[in-house]
């Protein structure tokens, strides 16, 4: 722009120079020399001739075309499905040695669990199952809580008879007299208050002053009788009353206190189910 506004001004005046050309006569004589319109017109064609520098404009880059962002979806956790039979549980249940309650506790299971069937009562609803905990361990299930999968092989089991626990037997023990016969010795009478015979015994008695303990076990009861051991009685059945001695005391215990504790058994050997029971008295 500016270029062309200085080739315009230039030829304004070459404009000028040539209508003073034409001037009237009687004006003074202005008429440029040859040398003068050379001059202008070299001017001219300088400058138009000229080039005048522009400065470079920054080189634009298109950006790449912008593409979306696919939103990220999770995708689901897979939870795979067990192939074996088994059960879930919505609530607590228990689970026994046998298809009762009155069978021994083994196990208890949380809500939720799941637990492998290995089988089936023949027509209660218990199943026979492996524990989650511990994969050796087996009991029944009771299955009012349960909702199982995969059950339709599931064999049907011969469950174990019906668990009849063995009534706890029970005794009373009343301190009857003392004596000596190459040692002190007293006599106790057991009465038995239970429903089951008993059949082994071990006396604990010591003496709370001197601190002397004597112990012993057998099997079946035997009581003394002037210095003399009656025969042993094997059991002592349900109701019955049998008076027994105790091992003799070095010292004798007139006017201490004695404590004795008699543990019984329902079987020799001191097994079966045992019940004990501890006294106190002064010969």
């Amino acid at each position: 722009m500016k270029r062309q506004k200085t080739i315009l001004s230039l030829t304004f005046v070459l404009v000028l120079i040539l209508q003073a050309c034409n001037l009237p006569s009687n004006a003074p004589d202005q008429t440029p020399t040859p040398d003068a319109l050379l001059a202008a017109q070299m001017t001219i064609t300088a400058l138009a001739g000229q080039s005048t520098p522009t400065q470079a404009l920054p080189t634009f880059t298109m950006p790449p075309p912008l593409t979306p962002t696919t939103a990220f979806t999770p995708t689901p956790a897979f939870t795979s499905t067990p192939s074996f039979a088994y059960v879930t549980l919505s609530e607590g249940t228990n689970c026994r040695t046998g298809p009762a309650i009155s069978f021994d506790l083994v196990d208890t299971f949380a809500t939720g669990q799941t637990i492998e069937v290995v089988g089936k009562h023949p027509f209660d609803n218990y199943w026979y199952v492996r524990s989650p905990k511990n994969a050796s361990v087996y009991c029944w299930l009771w299955g009012f809580y349960a909702t199982g999968a995969n059950l339709g092989n599931v064999p049907v089991l011969t469950p174990p008879p019906t668990y009849t626990p063995v009534p706890a037997p029970s005794f009373d023990a009343i301190y009857v007299n003392a004596g000596s016969c190459l040692g002190w010795w007293t006599r106790i009478s057991l009465k038995n208050t239970g429903t089951v015979p008993l059949r082994s015994i071990t006396i604990s008695i010591k003496d709370t002053v001197t601190n002397e303990t004597r112990t012993e076990s057998k099997d079946g009861f035997q009581d003394v009788n002037a210095c003399v051991l009656s025969a042993l009685t094997p059991s002592l059945g349900a109701g019955e009353t049998f008076t027994v001695v105790a091992p003799s005391l070095a010292a004798d215990p007139t006017g201490h206190k004695l404590s004795a504790t008699f543990t019984l058994c329902t079987a020799t050997g001191q097994g079966g189910i045992c019940t004990s029971k501890t006294i106190e008295f002064t010969p």
